[in-house]
């Protein structure tokens, strides 16, 4: 057994140790919120807290205060109890008695949990026990005044981040809880993300293509700040099965309008890199940008350092391993909308399968503009969101998002502002054009179904509907509710299983075979059928066709890399529309011999580069042309533009 360590002094063990107590502490008082809930409904006057710097006093008040709310009253033993640690903490100097105090807190968690008689519910969050055998281990060199930590490179990784990481997946597998010493590497994680150490994420998940992404169509973007994350979502497999775990502020506090407050705010990057720790390759994880920063008020005069803030922050994001940034076009003409994406195109720094999204709102007035000689106003949710297709697709970001937000805080759900007639044209026409979509606004566990029946690839659930308690009359936010996540799972489960789920994924299929050239004739037409029966939401036409389709329902799904699974369905296609736009037979043959080698290499950058060269390049042009010559159908085709310094009109 090879193994590689780890070390740390008095000062960096004491603010570790102290990060250790405020995270378990802060457990449990989440879980104490669940229990007291049963009789008496969440109040709170203070938003969630946020990260900050502090002397030793003001973080030992913080911790004293955190524990008011836990205990009845600071002559409560375990009170006592945790008072003493924190103290014992903030003034010990050897790293032994720092050692001891870490123990302390453990051991008293465990016991509390045990004294409220619900060990073995699932919404007790992370509470480190010693009942495993550790894949991390300590020692204590007390001439040196250091502690050591040694961990097998076989079984997790010679990079301390990446074990850790490793280290989370191991726990999931197991499905237990982090012993005291494992609790402790990933607080030491902590501190060095905090540090500017970073993750290597070559194995992040991506969000994927429509149709052929692993488990289902739609996946459930499960949303919090971060915390909810760390310490709920990703402790169980199960919980990010068909899951994008989103990051997001959805706090509104004290209800005010989105006027002076975002209904979805920018998360704290260091949190979203805590949850990345945590989620390591099981799962699309996701960050929020939001809608755009004003200095002036005015869209020119602000435009460059509105990208470049916005494109920093998204770039940080996606250095983390970020999925998608979703960045809000509200406020903003479509003519601003298309500068605003393209702008941010060209300078945030990203790998192809990152993915920027522009998230519509649909209750608002938008001033359409673009490539138009007198503006229009669209105050329409139908006519905002088929344009949103047409200008994100001209922006070039790879995703469009429409949200019902209001100034009414709960939201009502998406799907009772739109029918699902038009939830389901305006999805297809989405992914026929090459774009993953999204809904978001008030979706609670029996509208998931309605989303699900529309094939719309993410659906944005959170905050105080499902995934947060909320103090109604203040709008404060309390703990995460990870104990519904295995409802919200099922409900989408089980709707994605009846004929109409099977019909939708399909479809999202089809629409993707037909953006991308992959699709027969035949199959072309029958995509139509099968558009028009979900539509009338006729079974038996539903059923036919997916029978008829069976060869396009047995396609391998791609993992994490869209663009092999691409080539891999031109090499599967009898007579693809693509192939019409070839030169010759002769060159097809080359074409499929060579994405054929390299599939079987599983050289993605080499595929990579030939997407974006002849013949491939050319045949696309040559596609999207009479795409958009007989059903005017304008398409994402971001391949065919450059990166260029030019003067704003």
């Amino acid at each position: 057994m090879s193994k590689t360590t780890c070390f740390a002094g008095v000062g960096k063990l004491r603010k570790v140790a102290l990060s250790y107590c405020q995270d378990v502490i802060q457990n449990l008082y989440n879980v104490k919120i669940k229990m007291d809930s049963r009789m008496t409904k969440f109040k709170s006057e203070k938003e969630l807290p946020a990260i900050t710097a502090l002397d030793i006093d003001g973080a030992k008040n913080q911790l004293c205060e955190r524990l008011k709310n836990i205990f009845s009253d600071n002559v409560d033993s375990s009170y006592k109890k945790f008072e003493q640690i924190c103290t014992g903490i903030l003034e010990h100097k050897c790293v032994k008695d720092l050692i001891a105090d870490i123990e302390a807190v453990s051991r008293n968690a465990v016991q509390t949990i045990k004294e409220w008689g619900i060990e073995k519910e699932n919404y007790i969050g992370v509470v480190p026990t010693d009942d495993h055998k550790s894949l991390f281990e300590l020692d204590v060199d007390p001439d040196l005044n250091r502690i050591y930590l040694h961990w097998d490179i076989q079984k997790l990784s010679e990079n301390f981040l990446v074990a850790v990481s490793r280290l989370a997946q191991a726990l999931r597998d197991e499905n237990r809880q982090p012993t005291s010493i494992e609790y402790l590497a990933f607080q030491f994680a902590y501190y060095a993300l905090s540090n500017g150490e970073s993750l290597t994420h070559e194995h992040a998940r991506c969000l994927g293509t429509p149709g052929f992404r692993p488990h289902t169509q739609t996946y459930m973007s499960l949303t919090d700040p971060g915390e909810g994350h760390v310490l709920g979502t990703t402790r169980f497999n199960d919980w990010m099965k068909g899951a994008i775990i989103h990051v997001e502020h959805l706090e509104r506090p004290r209800n005010l309008p989105r006027e002076n407050i975002e209904s979805y705010r920018v998360p704290s990057i260091f949190d979203f890199a805590k949850v990345r720790l945590h989620v390591g390759p099981a799962a699309p994880t996701t960050y929020f940008v939001g809608r755009r920063i004003k200095d002036s008020g005015n869209f020119d005069e602000d435009f460059i350092k509105l990208v470049n803030i916005t494109a920093a922050a998204a770039t940080a994001a996606f250095f983390q391993g970020a999925a998608e940034c979703k960045v809000s076009m509200e406020g903003m003409t479509t003519n601003q909308a298309v500068m605003y994406m393209q702008a941010l195109r060209a300078q945030v720094q990203r790998k192809k399968k990152q993915f920027l999204s522009a998230a519509w709102n649909l209750n608002q007035t938008i001033i359409d503009d673009y490539d138009r000689i007198e503006p229009i106003e669209l105050t329409q949710r139908m006519e905002i969101a088929t344009r949103a297709i047409e200008i994100t697709s001209i922006g070039g970001f790879n995703k469009v998002t429409w949200d019902g937000a209001s100034d009414t805080y709960p939201s009502k759900c998406i799907m009772y502002q739109i029918n699902f007639e038009e939830a389901l044209t305006i999805v297809h026409e989405a992914h026929q054009r090459g774009l993953v979509t999204y809904f978001s606004a008030g979706f609670k566990f029996n509208e998931i179904k309605y989303a699900v029946y529309t094939g719309v690839d993410g659906i944005g659930i959170g905050g105080a509907q499902v995934l947060r308690f909320m103090d109604g009359e203040t709008g404060m936010h309390g703990p995460y509710t990870e104990e519904n996540i295995s409802r919200i799972l099922a409900s989408r489960d089980e709707a994605a299983h009846s004929f109409r789920g099977r019909g939708v994924h399909l479809l999202a299929r089809l629409d993707t075979m037909y953006f991308e050239g992959s699709i027969s004739q035949k199959q072309n037409l029958l995509r139509h059928d099968l558009f028009s029966a979900l539509l009338d939401t006729d079974e038996q036409r539903v059923e036919r066709v997916i029978h008829e389709l069976d060869d396009v329902t047995n396609l391998p799904d791609e993992g994490n890399e869209p663009l092999r699974g691409t080539a891999t369905r031109f090499l599967s296609a009898e007579e693809p529309m693509l192939k019409k736009h070839c030169e010759s037979e002769s060159e097809w043959k080359s074409f499929t011999k060579m994405i054929k080698s390299l599939v079987i290499s599983k050289d993605t950058a080499s595929l990579y580069e030939e997407y974006d060269s002849d013949p491939w390049l050319s045949m696309r042009k040559k596609y999207r042309q009479k795409q958009m010559e007989n059903n005017k159908i304008i398409t994402r085709q971001i391949s065919f533009d450059v990166n260029c310094r030019a003067f704003r009109v």
